[in-house]
C-alpha cells in the first residue's frame, strides 16, 4: 500500500511533545469532507506516528503523521529575574518598536495592523508592569544617596496606577495571552538575529534546524514513502522555510504548507528570511507550496510566496468572535479548519484520481 509523510513544524506554544500532534491528527480527521480518513491502531507503527487511512474512490493509501518538537529549546524571558526582563525588554523595544520599517507596506491591512498594534500594546503595559516591580522591589536605606530618588519613582508608579488609560490598557490586555506575546516577541528577535538560548550555547535558530532535520532524517528512515507533506503553522512556517531552502534533494516530491504564518512581517526585520523564501521556491523537489491565511486571524502576515505556478496564496474563512480573535484563538484554529484541511489532502485526492484514470494494461 502507499504512504506519505506529512511532518507537522508546530508554533511556539508551552505544551509538551505530540500534544499538537494529537490536535492535529483530530483536526483533520474531524474536518475532512471529501475524503474519508480513519486512523490505524496497529502495534507494529512506530512511536510517535500516527497513521491514517485515505479511502477515496476504489484507492486507498495511508498518511503517516509526525511532529517535529522543538519547543523546549525556547527560554522563556516571563520567567526570568526581574532584572533580566527589564534589561530584555529594553532590547526588544528598541528591535520591535524603534525599527519602524516594520510597519513598511502592513498599514494598508487593517486587520494586521489592528493585530500588530494589539501585540505592541500588551508588550508595552507588561514591560511597565515590569518596571514598577522593579521599582517597588528596591528597598535603599534611608541614608542611602539613592534613597529620595526612589521615594520620587515609586510615588510616579502609585500615580501612573491611578491613570485610566492605564485601566483601560491592562483591562484589554487581560484578555490577550500576554505572556505568550512577550515570549514569542522574545524568541523572534533570538531566531532572526542568530541569538543563543543562553551564554555559551550555539544560536537558538540552528539547535532549532537541527533538532527538526534529525526529526525529518529519522522519520524517513521509517519506512518508505512516496511524498513528504509538510505543514508549518505560525512561528512554524518560518523553521520549515529555514530548513528546506537549504536543505539537498531527499529523493521525493516535497510539498510545503504554511499556515498563519509570520514570514512577510518577520521579513521586514531579516532579509535573510525573504532570501529564503525565494530559494525555497526555487527547490528542485518542490512540488507545491500553499501559503494559507485567514482575515480573522489578526496573528498572521503570511509568507508572501513568489509568483509562480507552483506556489500559491489561499485565504480561507474562520469564524471567531471579537475575544477570540483577541486571544490569538483563531489563529490556533487551522487544523480543524474545512478549508485548511481540503487543501492538505487535495494533493492525496488528485494522486487518486490520475491514477484510477489511467486505463490498466492486459495481456493480450
Amino acid at each position: 500500500m502507499k504512504r506519505s509523510l506529512i511532518m507537522l513544524v508546530p508554533g511556539l506554544t508551552r505544551v509538551t511533545s505530540a500534544a499538537q500532534l494529537s490536535e492535529f491528527t483530530e483536526g483533520l480527521i474531524a474536518a475532512s469532507e471529501r475524503i474519508p480518513l480513519t486512523s490505524i491502531s496497529d502495534p507494529t507503527i512506530p512511536a510517535g506516528v500516527q497513521r491514517l487511512r485515505v479511502t477515496s474512490g476504489s484507492d486507498a493509501q495511508e498518511l503517516d503523521l509526525v511532529e517535529a518538537y522543538w519547543n523546549d529549546l525556547v527560554p522563556s524571558i516571563t520567567q526570568q529575574s526581574l532584572k533580566t526582563r527589564l534589561a530584555r525588554g529594553f532590547s526588544l523595544i528598541w528591535f520591535w518598536l524603534a525599527n519602524l520599517h516594520i510597519w513598511r507596506g502592513v498599514l494598508k491591512r487593517k486587520y494586521l495592523t489592528f493585530g500588530l498594534t494589539l501585540s505592541a500594546l500588551a508588550f508595552i503595559v507588561w514591560y511597565i508592569g515590569t518596571i514598577i516591580l522593579f521599582i517597588e522591589a528596591i528597598d535603599p536605606a534611608s541614608g542611602s544617596p539613592f534613597y529620595s530618588i526612589i521615594q520620587q519613582l515609586k510615588q510616579g508608579v502609585e500615580y501612573i496606577g491611578g491613570w485610566r488609560i492605564w485601566v483601560i490598557a491592562t483591562a484589554i490586555v487581560a484578555i490577550m495571552p500576554v505572556s505568550l506575546l512577550v515570549d514569542v516577541s522574545d524568541f523572534c528577535k533570538r531566531y532572526l538575529t542568530n541569538e543563543p538560548a543562553a551564554k555559551g550555547k550555539p544560536a537558538v535558530r540552528f539547535e532549532i534546524i537541527r533538532r527538526v532535520r534529525e526529526q525529518l532524517e529519522n522519520s524517513l528512515k521509517m519506512g518508505e514513502y512516496d511524498s513528504v507533506t509538510i505543514v508549518g503553522h505560525s512561528f512554524g512556517s518560518v523553521v520549515a522555510v529555514d530548513l528546506f531552502a537549504d536543505l539537498p534533494p531527499i529523493g521525493m516530491p516535497v510539498r510545503i504548507l504554511t499556515m498563519g504564518s509570520l514570514i512577510e512581517v518577520l521579513g521586514k526585520q531579516a532579509s535573510w528570511l525573504q532570501k529564503e523564501v525565494e530559494h525555497l521556491s526555487l527547490r528542485k523537489d518542490l512540488v507545491e507550496w500553499i501559503d494559507i491565511k485567514s482575515h480573522a486571524d489578526w496573528f498572521a502576515s503570511g509568507s508572501a510566496v513568489p509568483p509562480l505556478q507552483h506556489c500559491h496564496e489561499r485565504i480561507i474563512g474562520s469564524y471567531g468572535t471579537f475575544p477570540d480573535k483577541l486571544a490569538a484563538r483563531v489563529h490556533s484554529r487551522y487544523f480543524d479548519n474545512q478549508e485548511a484541511v481540503k487543501l492538505l489532502l487535495s494533493y492525496y485526492e488528485q494522486k487518486s484520481e490520475s491514477e484510477l484514470s489511467q486505463p490498466s494494461l492486459e495481456p493480450a
